[in-house]
């Protein structure tokens, strides 16, 4: 057994110096070591109470395993030549569990297919929604109890408790030396926020928590040690405890969760929605929740909200209130979509209609799965330069798409499409086929034992949160490049297969050549007006062919999960990135442009035709195939949000869009002047925010491009 002389390292040190080979007691015994040694501070606005793990190289987190920073520890091994050896044996070990390389097991053309730009498959270890408000609802000890049960009825999975036993242990250990330090800095600095904890760890969580106040201290301990995430449907597992508790203290705890939410980068925050029978879930503090949220104004957490058709009156009302503040929340979804999307995978109505939303978008059954990680993405866009071009990438030289043919023997639009469809097809395959494959390497290097004491079916069936635990493993693929796609294709039926201008050939040279020589040809594809978002036919039904068959096509590739995969939409900041990479299309973009579409709606500035044609376009293709967010980005001008009158009719325009299937808004108030007066003043405007992919954030934190991408939309 290798001797440790660093202290610096807990769960590297606990994880390597434990006995056992399995990974789920040594990450047990890597975090409980961490709870140990790590150092707790106190946040003096919020008065809530972390484990300090900055300072650490090797963590369990929930994103990437047991990986270690190799960069660092090899930092900390140059700069301590005395201690140098123990940071180089913790890299060389931890390494065997580093989920960092695992695009070194895809083939070659999956690779290209990720460095090219043309999507990704299972690169990370991704967003779910435990129940961790479990900790206090049920306690330690009832936790402890099931674990026991369980147990006893799988033997073979031995080792796999044994690693929960110790993740209880560590929670239990982290909440008496909160205690035990708050009572110590209460009597130093007085600070009246630390009798709440004092209170709460007095007894929580061995036993259930009773106030609100009791409730959100558990939850945030057990949260700060999983690592920042998505807190999920918050309004409906919160609210037993907010009822009975009084309303001053309570409110004061919500607004201090805000808080520590935003300074913690949370993720998905999830109010309202339906339940089976279509009763509405909204309750006090779905109203209070959007209060705090219009009172501190901040980017985050990402707060959305369901509908359906019994939302109430008021609700609606609050919600465009909040979205008047310009902060780009909440965003909208749709139960009538969403939870008919979720049942066609196999899901019943009493778990559709649990869904949340983690990370931007992606879509989770709270406490029951793992299938909202985001496991790839393809560009329709490429696909179609790639029938073009016989599957050829001039950016990189080399071919990466499928060879489908050469472009002269397309003698009819159909042959064409046809190869346009099969170049979608296969980037489909491989990237499923690459997130598989990560699925697999990830289950059998990472354990998960604060998730999987949390996630229905795991502690049942002795499997961790990522090796086919939770009851539901489905997968979600994501697109870009839609709009990029139909457009280009309405223009090659109109300009060379029914008018007869060109030649497909021709077409071919001039995006392999940035359309050098060809400006007539450019002219034509810029200026057709043959754009998705205006409600035109000839376009919406390229829309509505190619998504529909994508959705569909996806849902026939299983995961490693134990699921089917599906499709969405949700570009977050990978917009102008992948504009770069995709050079010229017959949309008429050049090379040089990143100006691309950055959600199921238009190109940027390409929808002229006020915002009911945008969504009539955007109605083409069927929403319910989606089992992934559907995003939809709209920019409105703030004059429409500072009357009651205005806010009135983009209520109006969200029900009728959601009445007829739309599954998903997200909205950015925001004039055009004021956008163009932060591009060029940031410091006068560092809070103004805007709606990207899937997320709010400050528009002057955007690069240069995505800025651009956001001025160019069109204001309604």
């Amino acid at each position: 057994m290798y001797s440790f002389k660093i202290k610096d390292e807990p769960f590297a040190v606990g994880y390597l110096s434990c006995e056992s080979e399995s990974i789920y007691v040594r990450t047990g015994t890597g975090v409980l070591e961490t709870v140990r040694h790590g150092k707790i501070y106190f946040d003096k606005d919020t008065g809530f109470a972390s484990l300090d793990l900055g300072g650490m190289a090797c963590r369990n987190t929930w994103q990437a395993g047991q990986s270690p920073d190799l960069g660092r520890l090899e930092q900390k091994a140059l700069a301590n030549p005395e201690t140098a050896e123990d940071y180089r044996y913790i890299a060389r070990e931890m390494a065997k569990v580093d989920l960092n390389a695992i695009e070194r097991h895809f083939t070659e053309n999956q690779r290209d297919i990720i460095i090219s730009s043309s999507g990704w498959g299972g690169t990370w270890g991704g967003h779910s929604v435990p129940n961790l408000f479990h900790f206090a609802l049920l306690g330690t000890e009832a936790l402890r109890e099931k674990v026991a049960r369980c147990a006893a009825e799988n033997p073979g999975s031995a080792d796999f408790y044994r690693g929960l036993e110790l993740a209880l242990d560590a929670i239990e250990l982290l909440a008496d030396r909160i205690c035990a330090s708050a009572r110590e800095e209460l009597e130093k600095t007085g600070d009246k926020k630390l009798e709440r904890l004092i209170r709460t760890f007095s007894e929580c969580p061995r036993r259930p928590a009773v106030t609100f106040e009791e409730a959100l201290c558990v939850y945030q301990m057990v949260y700060n040690l999983d690592g920042p995430d998505s807190p999920g449907h918050f309004d409906q597992y919160m609210y037993g405890f907010w009822k009975n508790s009084d309303y001053a203290p309570s409110r004061q705890a919500l607004e201090d969760i805000w808080v520590y939410f935003h300074k913690t980068r949370t993720w998905n925050l999830c109010i309202s929605g339906s339940d089976e029978n279509w009763n509405d879930l909204s309750n006090d503090l779905t109203y209070e929740i959007l209060d705090v949220a219009r009172k501190f104004r901040f980017q985050t957490p990402n707060l959305t909200m369901r509908c359906h058709r019994n939302t109430p009156e008021a609700l609606y009302a609050a919600a465009a209130k909040t979205l008047a503040t310009g902060i780009g929340m909440p965003a909208l979804y749709n139960d009538e979509v969403v939870c008919p999307a979720l049942e066609s995978l196999g899901i019943p109505p009493k778990d559709s209609h649990l869904y949340v939303m983690n990370g931007c978008n992606q879509i989770d059954i709270q406490g029951k799965s793992h299938m909202g990680l985001e496991d790839g993405e393809v560009n329709l866009a490429l696909a179609l330069s790639y029938a073009l071009t016989n599957g050829y990438n001039k950016r990189y030289d080399r071919v990466i798409g499928l060879e489908t043919g050469v472009a002269e023997s397309f003698d009819t639009f159909e042959k064409f499409y046809a190869a346009v469809k099969a170049q979608i097809a296969h980037l489909c395959d491989q990237v499923c086929a690459s997130a598989n494959t990560a699925q697999e390497m990830v289950a059998a290097r990472s354990a998960n034992l604060f998730r999987s004491l949390c996630i229905e079916g795991c502690v049942e069936k002795g499997l961790d949160h990522k090796n086919r635990g939770p009851l539901y493993g489905h997968g979600q693929i994501l697109w870009e490049g839609g709009a990029e796609l139909y457009d280009s294709l309405a223009n090659i039926k109109r300009y060379v297969y029914e008018q007869k201008k060109y030649t497909l050939a021709q077409v071919r040279d001039a995006i392999l050549s940035d359309f050098a020589g060809q400006e007539e040809m450019y002219a034509d594809f810029k200026r057709s007006g043959l754009n998705f978002g205006n409600d035109d036919p000839y376009v919406d039904g390229f829309a509505r062919e190619t998504m529909d068959e994508f959705n569909r096509y996806l849902r026939k590739k299983k995961t490693w999960r134990g699921g089917f995969y599906s499709g969405g939409c949700s570009p977050f900041n990978r917009a102008a990135d992948y504009g770069r990479q995709t050079g010229a299309l017959p949309n008429g973009k050049l090379s040089t442009e990143t100006m691309f579409a950055d959600s199921i709606g238009a190109t940027p500035g390409r929808d002229v035709k006020g915002p009911t044609a945008l969504l009539n376009s955007c109605l083409a293709f069927d929403h319910s195939l989606a089992g992934s967010g559907f995003i939809l980005n709209l920019k409105f001008e703030r004059g429409l949000f500072e009357s009651e009158k205005g806010q009135a009719g983009f209520i109006a325009l969200w029900k009728t869009y959601f009445a007829r299937g739309g599954q998903q808004l997200s909205v950015t108030v925001a004039d055009r002047a004021i956008l163009l007066a932060a591009k060029a003043d940031p410091d006068a405007h560092r809070d103004l925010i805007v709606r990207v992919g899937g997320y709010s954030e400050y528009f002057v934190n955007l690069s240069a491009e995505l800025q651009e991408n956001i001025i160019a939309r069109t204001g309604y």
